[in-house]
């Protein structure tokens, strides 16, 4: 099994995301032989002029050997082969921290992960169970939120674009808080992932 792991927390491995990410991969170690990459997409650059020719080239003729769709070429091969994916990340002033658009941009990218018909875009990808795991300062889900929430219809309609549609949202919120609070909130997330994974045949 190939997992394939995006980081988009400034933290990195210290972030309360990827602490539950780490218990995904724990449990899939278990289950079968798996193989983990790690993309960190805070590193990410963003597309340029060499993406931006090929995607409005009419003949697809384009050199993809430098530049950002070189990267970009790279970053889909590793979603393409992937078994399960996972994504980590915090919100940033309500939706997605700029390097997780990035890799978005990377890889949702027409003629390669979509094609454009004339009745709208069709997905080029097959389905694959994706973890999407998000960190939040404050409270976005639920009776008791406090701020808007543009990161998680995004990701299911971005997502769903390229073909992937079996999307599980864990969060953990009001990361703000004191310590042991923050701790037992991300140790319920990590028992509900627990439960998920238990639940279901990856």
């Amino acid at each position: 099994m190939n997992v394939l792991v995006i980081n988009s927390s400034p933290q990195q491995d210290e972030s309360s995301a990827y602490s539950v990410v780490q218990t995904i991969i724990t449990r899939l170690l278990e289950l079968n032989t798996t193989e983990v990459e790690h993309i960190d997409a805070t590193a990410l650059p963003h597309i340029d002029k060499a993406y931006a020719r090929a995607l409005c080239s009419v003949d697809n003729e384009h050199d993809s050997s430098y530049g950002s769709l070189a990267l970009s070429d790279r970053l889909i091969s590793s979603l393409e082969v992937a078994d399960v994916v996972i994504i980590a990340s915090p919100i940033h002033n309500y939706s997605l921290p700029s390097g997780l658009k990035s890799w978005v941009d990377h890889v949702v990218r027409a003629g390669r992960t979509f094609e454009i018909t004339a009745t709208g875009k069709r997905a080029l990808l097959d389905d694959k169970p994706v973890y999407i795991l998000i960190s939040s300062g404050g409270v976005f889900s639920g009776k008791d939120a406090n701020q808007p929430d543009f990161f998680t219809p995004y990701m299911k309609e971005v997502m769903a674009t390229i073909g992937l549609n079996n999307i599980q949202f864990f969060s953990i919120e009001a990361t703000v808080g004191d310590k042991i609070s923050v701790q037992q909130r991300i140790e319920d997330v990590q028992h509900q992932v627990r439960e998920h994974l238990m639940a279901t045949t990856v």
